[in-house]
């Protein structure tokens, strides 16, 4: 009887930590393109999101003096 249990208790923990590793390799091949495989609650992710535009000056002859 305490074998039996020790095995029920064992195959449920194996059984969460399958589920979970497939989740998590679900979700990073899911958001392979992103960088933060798809993470929403960081500052980082809106900056690495945000388009990288050089300001150019309106007369390029300023810059050349």
């Amino acid at each position: 009887m305490r074998d039996e249990i020790q095995y029920v208790v064992i195959a449920i923990v194996v059984a969460v930590a399958v589920a979970y590793a497939g989740w998590r390799i679900y979700r990073a091949l899911r958001h392979v393109a992103d960088p933060c495989y798809g993470c929403e609650g960081c500052a980082l992710k809106a900056a690495k999101q945000r388009p990288k535009t050089k300001k150019c000056p309106k007369n390029l002859a300023d810059t050349n003096n």
